[in-house]
């Protein structure tokens, strides 16, 4: 889910600083989307505890209120890490189990409201987006501070795995997805290597090494873990700050 949170959050970007419409973004999706708005966070009519709509309305509410001071961010979380989410526990929670959200981290009185938040749930070949109504949360970092912080846990861990002298693995083709129209080329750089990182990362987590001590192993789990940590903060950061100015 973390790539179609990561598109979501660049369409709906784009769709509040009037850069796409609802049914360009809507074709970036695909049909397969649909929302179930309880909260009535985006005001789509009479919430209805069970029926969901497809995703072209929303997505024309969202452009309905265009500003560009909305601004919408990526939220991925994970244990112990909520990223900047500030409740309410049952928004947590949802979001924690699909591990991310999109939510609004900046808006004006008479907008979107800041802490509107999309969560995703697979079902099957479908998405089904729960939209809640959550605190403001805590914005993303941004490009620069998460860039340089990557890049210096990213020296670390490989100090930390040196000293292991262990084989190192094949870094994984991970090819990243496109960011929207408003962000800068340093964004999509950014994103390039946040995301091989955040693969490297979690083929490692996912993967054993036998030639390894019970100490070695738990330095070699908590440096990828710190690496994937870094990389989930760069993702945030170049997808959530485009310029809408």
């Amino acid at each position: 889910m973390l790539e179609t949170c990561l598109r979501l959050t660049c369409l709906l970007n784009d769709l509040s600083a009037g850069r796409i419409t609802a049914p360009e973004a809507e074709r970036v999706l695909g049909p397969l989307h649909h929302v179930h708005d309880a909260d009535e966070a985006l005001g789509l009519g009479e919430p209805d505890p069970i029926a969901s709509v497809p995703i072209r309305r929303p997505l024309a509410r969202v452009a309905h209120s265009a500003s560009p001071e909305t601004l919408w961010g990526l939220y991925p979380v994970a244990p112990g890490r909520l990223a900047g989410l500030r409740g309410p526990a049952a928004v947590n929670q949802e979001a924690m189990v699909a591990g991310a959200a999109v939510v609004c981290h900046s808006s004006t009185p008479d907008g979107i409201p800041v802490g509107t938040a999309w969560i995703p749930t697979p079902v099957g070949p479908a998405v089904q987006w729960q939209i809640r109504r959550g605190a403001p949360p805590l914005p993303p970092p941004t490009a620069p501070e998460a860039g340089q912080q990557l890049r210096a846990v990213m020296a670390r861990v490989a100090a930390d795995l040196g000293r292991l002298d262990t084989v190192a693995g094949r870094r994984p083709e991970a090819l990243a997805p496109t960011l929207g129209r408003g962000h800068r080329h340093s964004d999509q750089v950014l994103l390039d290597l946040a995301w091989t990182m955040f693969a490297a990362a979690d083929a490692g987590l996912e993967s054993a090494s036998q030639m390894l001590t019970a100490h070695g192993s738990q330095v070699r789990e908590t440096s990828l873990r710190r690496l994937r940590d870094a990389a989930l903060g760069a993702l945030a950061a170049a997808s959530s700050w485009p310029r809408n100015s």
